[in-house]
């Protein structure tokens, strides 16, 4: 069996952490390893816990997630960020985020199969968004 793989949850708002918490039930290759609810919160977090993804949140308090992002994958290039945002995904802060780092950028309104298949097919070698939008 492959081993599992160790997903980090950052996000202000409770009912979305529960959210996504209940989505990486589902998909027994994905092991929730710890949460945060901002961005500063987010880098002491992986520090600690050093999980293989991070759903990040991109508006929140003390530190955002696009700054979180910037400084984790800086600090810890094999952890990959993916970023949940409610803004449209060719937005402007959509691009920024890539640009600080993240892999992948999902809106807050996808589906639970579009989630889990973007954390996992980061594992079985398949591009990342910033590969193919940012030049």
């Amino acid at each position: 069996m492959d081993p599992c793989i160790q997903v980090a949850i950052v996000d202000d708002s409770a009912a979305v952490r529960m959210s996504l918490r209940s989505m990486l039930k589902l998909d027994p290759r994905l092991t929730l390893v710890a949460e945060a609810e901002n961005g500063s919160a987010a880098i002491a977090m992986v520090e600690e816990h050093r999980p293989d993804v991070v759903l990040m949140d991109i508006t929140m308090p003390v530190l955002d997630g696009i700054e979180a992002t910037r400084i984790i994958t800086s600090k810890f290039p094999g952890i990959r960020v993916i970023v949940l945002t409610a803004q449209s995904v060719g937005s402007s802060t959509a691009d920024m985020a890539l640009k600080a780092g993240a892999c992948h950028l999902l809106t807050k309104g996808c589906s639970v199969e579009e989630i889990l298949d973007t954390i996992t097919d980061g594992f079985s070698g398949i591009k990342d968004a910033k590969d193919e939008l940012i030049p």
